[in-house]
């Protein structure tokens, strides 16, 4: 990637050029930015973090990459096998027909790929450079580096764990997910047969658990992730030592490396849940695992950084054209940030306590449902793409949903459920965040605008007027939002709210 030398100047400079620091500046040039991400190291670099669940298609879509990701040769998996709860593998696919497949990327050639798009699209980029301090103004934002000093109208922080700006007193490390990643690559590894030959691994053992992906360049990652405590105990051992003592407690991932040879040293990495304090203001953004880092067995960890990025571009644009908005803007971000973090914490916490076998071993005590009083209790969260498979654990369900045999079969008027309201939120619409009404309800505590193609809180302003669900599509249909939505639409939309408790059934 041809260099740039470093300007003194820019409308937002970005900290960091992995995915996420790429995604917002491609995004924000886009708007018509001056971009310019400043990256430590030069690319192709180094980055653990190689499966991606099929979520983030959508976002490849999005960003115009699909085509060169699926084009780069890596392997697609069909789902993941785990040793979870038992010592017998079990599998689960992303669709019942195994044809909706993830990645499990090299991110040396995923990384490259999406700065190099972030480049074409007018980002200037400055590689093998650090920022050493950012120093926030009331007017402007200055970063230094060796080379000197560049002067931005905002600064977004995407500097991964690294965290320049985070680390001024905004980054909370979590007292429980409290982790170390002991990372191995291995060649000549087997894989499974068949369809799950490129699944993502999790086996469990007492001190914690195995996380593995196989690359489409012949290696694959063994990484365990262990309590933070154990630290002491690699330093007494020695870290190879301690490596291949764990492996040999997790059976089937063993069994994978039988005639495998580690291709690399070993790495650690901490692996430390951590959130921050405050996520955006008027002269800066943290994106990506600068602002949060969730648990690496979810792998979520691209999807999240690219996600945060998506949103934080429109964020950005807000601020700097919509400055009546700007504090909206703000709020939204934030509160998106801390509902990913919350439910990824709900969503892990449930996980781990689905692994029993071992409930006074510190790793698994720590992680227990016991701790989930540090979530609040109003969380809703949301079905993830990783479930254990066997698990108890079922998707959220409504505080006042109904058995579905208590329910009339057939329904011909409908009114709000107790608790439903319609209220004014910050919403994204277009490249802007805007405060718009939302509906209130359980099943989206933080607010639901539109479901497919409906406006909902239209469409719930109609059942307060008319309570026939044929009167209902009707008046929807005729509101300015309804005139070129489909019927088939409206009556899923309310079919879905009923079985929701949205709406419930008018007894006659």
């Amino acid at each position: 990637m041809q260099l740039a030398s470093f300007p003194r100047s820019a409308d937002i400079l970005v900290a960091g050029g992995g995915p996420a620091g790429a995604t917002i500046a491609r995004l924000l040039a886009g708007f018509g930015f001056h971009v310019v991400v400043v990256e430590k190291r030069r690319f192709p670099r180094h980055q653990i973090g190689e499966s991606l669940t099929p979520q983030i298609l959508p976002i490849l879509d999005f960003l115009g990459v699909r085509s060169q990701v699926e084009a780069a040769g890596f392997l697609r998996m069909a789902g993941h096998t785990v040793c979870w709860g038992s010592s017998h593998p079990r599998t689960s696919y992303y669709s019942p027909d195994q044809t909706r497949r993830g990645f499990q990327v090299w991110r040396e050639d995923f990384d490259s790929l999406l700065l190099a798009h972030a480049q074409n699209g007018g980002v200037q980029v400055i590689e093998d450079l650090a920022i050493d301090s950012v120093t926030l103004g009331s007017s402007a934002v200055i970063a230094h580096t060796h080379q000197g000093s560049c002067t931005a109208s905002f600064f977004i922080d995407a500097s991964g764990h690294s965290g320049i700006l985070a680390r001024q007193g905004f980054r909370q490390r979590d007292a429980t997910f409290q982790t170390l990643a002991l990372t191995g690559y291995w060649r000549d590894a087997a894989n499974p047969p068949g369809i799950d030959s490129a699944n993502t691994i999790l086996e469990t053992y007492p001190h914690g658990l195995v996380w593995s992906v196989p690359l489409h360049n012949g290696l694959r990652n063994v990484t365990l992730l262990i309590d933070w405590h154990l630290g002491d105990r690699i330093r007494q051992t020695g870290l190879e030592l301690f490596y291949h003592s764990e492996l040999r407690q997790v059976a089937y991932v063993t069994n994978l490396l039988t005639e495998a040879q580690l291709a690399k040293p070993l790495q650690v990495f901490d692996a430390t849940w951590y959130t921050t304090s405050t996520f955006a203001g008027e002269r800066f953004l943290l994106v990506g695992d600068a602002g949060l880092f969730v648990d690496p067995l979810s792998s979520e960890g691209v999807h999240k950084a690219m996600a945060s990025a998506i949103t934080g571009a429109v964020v950005v644009n807000t601020i700097f054209k919509r400055p009546v908005t700007a504090s909206a803007a703000i709020r939204f971000y934030e509160e998106n940030q801390r509902h990913t973090y919350d439910s990824h914490y709900a969503e892990s916490v449930r996980y781990y306590g689905e692994e029993r076998r071992w409930p006074e071993a510190p790793f698994w005590a720590k992680r227990s449902r016991s701790q989930f009083s540090v979530v609040s209790s109003q969380l809703s969260v949301p079905d993830a793409e990783f479930q254990v498979p066997g698990s108890k654990v079922q998707g959220p369900r409504s505080k006042v949903q109904e058995p579905q045999s208590q329910k009339p079969t057939r329904v011909t008027a409908l009114r709000w459920a107790s608790g439903v309201t319609i209220r004014q939120c910050p919403v994204i619409e277009g490249p802007f965040v805007e405060v718009r009404e939302v509906v209130i309800a359980p099943p989206y505590p933080r607010g639901v605008r539109f479901l497919q193609e409906v406006c909902v809180p239209v469409l719930l302003r109609q059942v307060e007027t008319q309570a026939g669900v044929a009167d209902i599509m009707t008046a929807y249909l005729n509101t300015p939002e309804g005139t070129h939505c489909r019927p088939e639409s409206v009556r899923q939309v309310l079919a879905r709210l009923y079985q929701e408790n949205v709406l419930v059934a008018v007894q006659e």
